[in-house]
């Protein structure tokens, strides 16, 4: 045991506090996926094929699944939620903000929803971006808190 640093009570909260925090930022992520979902139908820009699995897979159920595994597997679950949102980030900017289509901000028709449309794509970056370096921090916050004594080497 000697050189290995035990958990601390703090070090502990402030994991627990992090792992909190993961989880209110997805769910917040979720609850305005389901907005700029909302707009994506009112504006009847309707994804399809490939591009609905993703958002499907990656941007709605892939970060809720993500933080159900904290409770059991929190450094898996810390590290799968920051792929996720970095994958949605990716995603996001590049049909929202890169590619020229109907998905694109600037292209977007002038409609109630258009407005909608844009803020939400924007706080879903934001989102993202917040949400992945929680999900780093949560991780290296558990490799610097070890949960017990290291095996002797072999």
């Amino acid at each position: 045991m000697a050189g290995q640093r035990l958990p601390t009570t703090e070090g502990l909260i402030r994991l627990e506090r992090l792992a909190r925090v993961l989880v209110g930022l997805v769910v917040l992520n979720l609850a305005v996926t389901i907005v700029h979902a909302a707009a994506h139908a009112e504006l009847q820009i309707l994804p399809a094929g490939v591009d609905l699995a993703f958002i499907v897979a990656v941007i709605v159920v892939g970060p809720v699944g993500a933080v159900g595994l904290l409770r059991f597997h929190r450094a898996f679950g810390a590290v799968l939620a920051a792929v996720f949102m970095g994958a949605s980030f990716a995603y996001g900017v590049y049909n929202h903000f890169l590619v020229t289509g109907p998905d694109h901000v600037s292209i977007v028709s002038s409609e109630p929803w258009t407005t909608v449309f844009v803020i939400s794509g924007v706080a879903l970056g934001v989102l993202e971006i917040v949400t992945g370096v929680v999900g780093v921090f949560v991780f290296r916050s558990l490799a610097r808190t070890p949960s017990g004594p290291a095996e002797p080497p072999a």
